[in-house]
């Protein structure tokens, strides 16, 4: 019996020679034959190296019975199988029968016009899909394969050129998304809230402003090289203006990463509290051009912990700064173009956050635990060898936050203290020479000496170094006809409604009440400042004085005064010879009028029966223990 694969091979030779014979189909024919020309060197191929599929014509037709428009094309010239023609059936209805029916003649049909080199065949494809030679046809053939056999089921004309694989992180939200509940957008240096914030004047400060970019440029290369310094100073002396300042020039040389300036009493409410900060010092650091592998990472941190925002600070410092600049720093990025510094101002204006929970389960919170968390917070950032950037701190010298740098951080930071080093009186004057020039220019005002030297010098005085009367000064004088407004100022005594200090007043009102007043007294701390204002200018008595002659405790100056130390200076416990200093003038004229001060005014006849109270209340104590004594000395 004659073996079917010579069968098969004189059924393809037969396919050729009828290909030579009409290279063209029946153009009459309804399913018409394409043929697609292929280079001599291109193999046959199919997706993703499949062979050619394979029609499969029925028993009941065999090659030599097909009708003419039926039968396939023949082509003498083929040679061997990388020179093999290729072709493409515009119908595939035939149904496939299995390959070993002697009877059965079998078409070669390609189903795709691109070439895949015979080079580019899988390694890893079955023996069944790879070319094979038969020896015993006249030229090789493919090992038949069942119809429709497809790496792409149900797809026609299927040409795969290229696959690309994307392996991105598709995140649920946006970062902005996730942060933008949490941010304190009004913290900003640069918001809208503070677009008429206090600011440096270019000829003032600069000594102070020197230095503090001068450490965040060079800070690495000092002897004792610090992370973190911390600017203090009295109330209003212009630790605010500085920052901002400070703040601008580094956002101009590339050297800002964050800021965060607090505010209890003007803005947003958010400004107040804590807990937005970590959230918008984050925000504000992936939105640095440079830091854009920080931004991918801390994208990743939030969307895998989505409730960080309800953690404590120091969690989310962790998550959403530390862990993501560690993975930066895993991939050897270098610190070439980063920012330098985080600016944070106004930290002892942090309000206590509220908790919603039922009081008998928390021990209340104070606005002071919140300042030390933050600092808490802030310390551990700049002692992790991952944390990239100096940390500023600019607030007053309240006691909690000094407590905090002298006794918790000790030498954690360089301190800075605004007082007579950087000479505010010549910047003041400087400022305030500026400012009228500006008025005479906008008001018309020809004469160039006014206001003239004698009134600089009232002004300065009234400032008492301090900077925020200046300004506050100013501003009133350019509200109004400014030779009225000055002389109003100038002469000023009760201006009723019309109250040229009503900023610096809010300040001095919102830091005594801070002041643990006894609930039977509450003006004894204002009684205090007035008695101390009231012997500055006889016998200068120092603390020890003041000691035995307010308490009625031992401790009790510093408890009730340490909370107002950015409006008086009272040395620490173990100093017996220092004085109790007052750093504002104004302070004390802001306590004598009653309409500035409002309900913490003391007046004359209050203040003098208190001192005449605690005269008798000294000399009461003093001889209670000459009495104790006396029988002794009798003896």
């Amino acid at each position: 019996m004659p073996s079917p694969f010579r069968k098969f091979g004189h059924s393809v030779k037969s396919l050729f020679r009828g290909h030579s014979r009409d290279r063209r189909p029946d153009s009459d024919h309804p399913n018409p034959v394409n043929v697609t020309a292929t280079p001599s060197s291109a193999p046959p191929s199919t997706a993703a190296g499949r062979l050619p599929p394979v029609v499969v014509v029925p028993p009941t037709q065999s090659m030599g019975n097909l009708p003419e428009n039926r039968k396939p094309i023949d082509s003498s010239s083929h040679r061997s199988l990388s020179k093999r023609p290729s072709f493409e059936a515009a119908s595939s209805e035939a149904q496939p029968q299995p390959v070993d029916t002697p009877a059965t003649d079998i078409a070669l049909i390609d189903s795709r016009p691109q070439r895949v080199p015979e080079s580019s065949y899988p390694a890893q494809l079955p023996p069944a899909l790879l070319p094979h030679k038969d020896t015993l046809s006249p030229s090789p053939i493919p090992t038949p394969v069942a119809a429709n056999t497809n790496f792409f089921p149900g797809a026609q004309n299927v040409s795969v050129s290229e696959m690309n694989i994307n392996n991105s992180v598709v995140h649920s939200k946006s970062l902005f998304e996730y942060l933008n509940p949490h941010i304190a957008h009004g913290a900003a240096h640069d918001s809208d809230e503070r677009w008429n914030a206090p600011a440096c004047h270019e000829e003032t400060r600069v000594a102070i402003r020197e230095d503090i970019v001068s450490w965040i440029k060079h800070g690495e290369g000092d002897a004792e090289p610090k992370s973190m310094m911390w600017l203090s100073g009295p109330a209003g002396c212009g630790k605010s203006a500085i920052a901002g300042s400070v703040a601008e020039t580094c956002k101009e040389e590339g050297l800002l990463a964050a800021t965060f300036f607090f505010s209890s009493f003007s803005g947003s409410a958010d400004r107040s509290s804590k807990r937005g900060l970590i959230a918008t010092l984050a925000y504000h650091m992936s939105q640095v051009e440079a830091l854009h592998h920080y931004k991918s990472h801390l994208h990743a941190a939030v969307d895998r912990q989505p409730n960080i925002f309800r953690k404590n600070l120091k969690e989310q410092a962790k998550c959403l700064i530390l862990e993501p600049f560690r993975k930066v720093y895993g991939d050897q990025e270098s610190r070439v173009g980063w920012p330098k510094v985080v600016i944070i101002d106004g930290l002892d204006e942090v309000v206590a956050a509220q908790r919603h929970v039922p009081m008998e389960l928390q021990s209340p919170g104070t606005s002071e635990d919140d300042q030390v968390e933050i600092l808490q917070v802030l310390l551990t950032l700049s002692k992790d060898p991952f944390f990239p950037f100096h940390i500023f701190i600019a607030s007053r010298p309240e006691r909690n936050i000094t407590d905090f740098f002298s006794a918790d951080a000790p030498g954690a930071a360089v301190n800075l203290f605004l007082d007579s080093k950087y000479q505010p009186d010549a910047d003041i004057r400087r400022f305030l020479e500026s400012k009228f020039a500006g008025v005479r220019r906008r008001a018309g005002i020809l004469s160039r000496v006014w206001p003239g030297d004698n009134i600089l010098d009232r002004l300065l005085e009234m400032s008492s170094g301090q900077f925020i009367v200046a300004v506050t000064i100013m501003r009133w004088v350019e509200s109004g006809l400014p030779q009225r407004q000055l002389d109003e100022v100038v002469n000023l005594v009760n201006v009723g409604s019309k109250n040229p200090f009503a900023t610096l007043d809010a300040l001095y009102c919102h830091i005594l009440e801070r002041a643990p007043n006894p609930d039977n007294d509450p003006r004894l701390v204002v009684k205090w400042i007035l008695s101390i204002n009231s012997a500055v200018y006889s016998t200068s008595p120092n603390v020890m004085f003041w000691r035995g002659f307010l308490e009625d405790e031992e401790g009790e100056l510093n408890y009730r005064l340490g909370p107002i130390t950015s409006l008086i200076s009272v040395p620490p416990p173990q100093n017996t010879s220092s004085l109790v200093t007052i750093y504002h003038k104004s302070l004390t004229d802001f306590l004598s009028s009653p309409t500035r001060c409002g309900d913490l005014y003391v007046g004359d006849t209050a203040h003098t029966s208190f001192v005449s109270e605690r005269v008798f209340v000294v000399l009461k104590s003093q001889l209670s223990s000459l009495f104790i004594f006396l029988p002794n000395i009798v003896r």
